[in-house]
C-alpha cells in the first residue's frame, strides 16, 4: 500500500519504553559524519546485552554487521542508513528489531505527519484512493476514496512516495474520477493528525461494530468504554481489528477487562528470567515454549473496567495481514477465552514484547525481550492467527465499498443464532 503521505506503522508490537526527548529531526548522517559509527555502537552494545527471543543468538550481530558493512557505509542520508541497517537486522528472522529515523521517530512521538492526507493502492492504471484523512490537503481539495491519481507532478507510473515532499510545498495530482471525466488538483503539503479514533457504527439493530485502529498512546480507553456503553444491550459485536499494528500491554488489557474476567488467563509472556528458571526448575528445553507456558504461574490476564459490565453478547473478532502484536492477542485471547469467532485473513505473526530506546543522532532502536504463548499453547510469532472463517482478502481496500469481512460477521451471527455454529 502506497501511503502518500498518510503515515503508518508496520506491526509494532508492545512498547514498555518510549526513551525519546522531543527533538527536531533532519539528515543526521549527513550533518554528523560520526552519526553512523555512534548508532551502530548503541545498537550492538543493546541487542548483545538486552534483546531477547528464545532460541535466537543476538550475539551474532557483529558478524552480520559485517556482512552488511558495505550497504551500510554506502548510506548517503537517514532514510537509506535506516533501511541498509533493517535489512542486516531482519537476518535474525525476528519482528520488532528495528531502527527508526529521526523524520519517522518525530512523526511516532508528535502523531503528525506532512503531506496531502490520502492512502492508495497501486494498480496498473494509477494509485487507486482507498482512504483520505478528514480535513486533510486531498479531502478538502475534493479528492474521494474511489478517485485513481495517473500522473504525479505530470508524470505518469509514480508510486505513493513522488506525493511525499516538504511542509509547504505543491503537488499536482492528476486525477481521473468514478465517472471518468480527469481533473488536476494542486495540493499544499501540510502536517495533520495521523491519530484515527475508535469508531462505533451499527450495522443493523442487533449489531454493532467497534474499530479500533492501534493501541499504541493513542488509544483512547475512555472514549472505547463510552462506545461499548452505547453497544451493551447488542446481541452481536464485530471488533474490527484490522490494520491495527499493536500497542501497549495496558491498553490491549484494558480493552479485553470489557469481555473477559481476570480470573480467566489469557496466555503467557516468555522473558530470558522465565526460561532460565524453567530450565533450572525441571532441566527441560529452553525453546519448549508451550511446556515454558504451561509450567509458569505468571499468566496475561485482562484488567477489569470499573464501569462497565462483561459483554455479553456473540462477539466476531475482524483481522487481517496488518493486524499485528496486540491486536493479534486479543483476537486469540477472545477465541479462547469467550468462544469469539475470527473473520477474515491470516494475522501478520508479528507478536513479541518490545522496547523503543534512544539510539542517539534522533535515531530510534527497537528490539525484542519477550515471546508470547496463548492459553491454549500456542505461539503466535512467525505464525499469525488464523481466522475461523476466512474470506478472500480483497485486492483493493476502499472507504465506504462494501465490507465482505463485516457482511461474513453478520452471517456467522445468524448462524450462531439458528444453532449452526456453535461456540468454542
Amino acid at each position: 500500500m502506497s501511503l502518500g503521505g498518510l503515515f503508518r506503522l508496520k506491526p509494532a508490537g508492545f512498547i514498555f519504553l518510549f526513551a525519546l526527548a522531543a527533538h527536531g529531526f533532519g539528515q543526521s548522517i549527513e550533518l554528523n559524519p560520526l552519526a553512523k559509527q555512534e548508532v551502530l555502537d548503541q545498537i550492538s552494545d543493546v541487542i548483545t546485552k538486552s534483546a531477547f527471543v528464545p532460541g535466537l543468538d543476538f550475539k551474532k550481530w557483529p558478524e552480520i554487521l559485517k556482512q552488511e558493512q558495505e550497504k551500510i557505509d554506502a548510506a548517503k542520508n537517514d532514510d537509506e542508513f535506516q533501511r541498509a541497517v533493517n535489512s542486516a537486522l531482519r537476518k535474525f528472522g525476528a519482528t520488532h528489531t528495528a531502527l527508526t529515523s529521526p523524520r519517522v521517530a518525530a512523526m511516532m512521538q508528535s502523531g503528525e505527519t506532512v503531506g496531502v492526507g490520502l492512502s492508495s493502492q497501486r494498480t496498473p492504471d494509477g494509485l487507486l484512493v482507498t482512504r483520505t484523512v478528514p480535513d486533510a490537503p486531498a479531502e478538502r481539495g475534493g479528492i474521494v476514496p474511489g478517485d485513481l491519481i495517473i500522473a504525479v507532478d505530470g508524470k505518469e507510473g509514480g508510486g505513493g512516495a513522488a506525493i511525499a515532499g516538504k511542509e509547504g510545498s505543491d503537488v499536482t495530482l492528476t486525477v481521473r474520477h468514478a465517472n471518468k471525466t480527469t481533473e488536476e488538483y494542486i495540493l499544499t503539503r501540510r502536517k495533520f493528525s495521523t491519530v484515527r479514533p475508535e469508531e462505533l457504527t451499527w450495522i443493523d439493530k442487533n449489531t454493532a461494530r467497534l474499530a479500533i485502529y492501534t493501541f499504541d498512546y493513542t488509544y483512547k480507553h475512555e472514549h472505547v468504554e463510552e462506545l461499548m456503553k452505547q453497544a451493551e444491550g447488542s446481541a452481536n459485536l464485530i471488533l474490527d481489528l484490522r490494520d491495527n499494528g499493536g500497542g501497549s500491554i495496558a491498553n490491549f488489557r484494558k480493552l479485553l477487562g470489557l469481555f473477559v474476567s481476570p480470573t480467566k488467563p489469557v496466555g503467557t509472556f516468555i522473558d530470558r528470567r522465565m526460561v532460565d528458571d524453567y530450565v533450572a526448575a525441571t532441566k527441560g528445553s529452553s525453546t519448549d515454549l508451550a511446556s515454558i507456558a504451561a509450567w509458569s504461574p505468571r499468566k496475561l490476564r485482562a484488567t477489569p473496567s470499573e464501569t462497565l459490565p462483561l459483554y455479553k453478547g456473540h462477539v466476531v473478532v475482524l483481522v487481517n495481514g496488518m493486524s499485528g502484536s496486540a491486536a493479534e492477542i486479543v483476537a486469540a485471547g477472545l477465541r479462547d477465552t469467550i468462544g469469539a469467532t475470527v473473520v477474515g485473513t491470516k494475522s501478520a505473526g508479528a507478536v513479541l514484547v518490545s522496547q523503543y530506546i534512544s539510539a542517539t543522532n534522533g535515531f530510534m532502536f527497537q528490539y525484542p525481550v519477550s515471546d508470547y504463548v496463548t492459553i491454549r499453547g500456542t505461539r503466535l510469532e512467525g505464525v499469525g492467527v488464523t481466522p475461523d472463517v476466512s474470506i478472500a482478502g480483497p485486492t483493493l481496500y476502499v472507504q465506504g465499498a462494501t465490507d465482505e469481512a463485516v457482511k461474513k460477521a453478520v452471517e456467522v451471527f445468524a448462524s450462531a443464532k439458528s444453532g449452526a455454529l456453535l461456540p468454542f
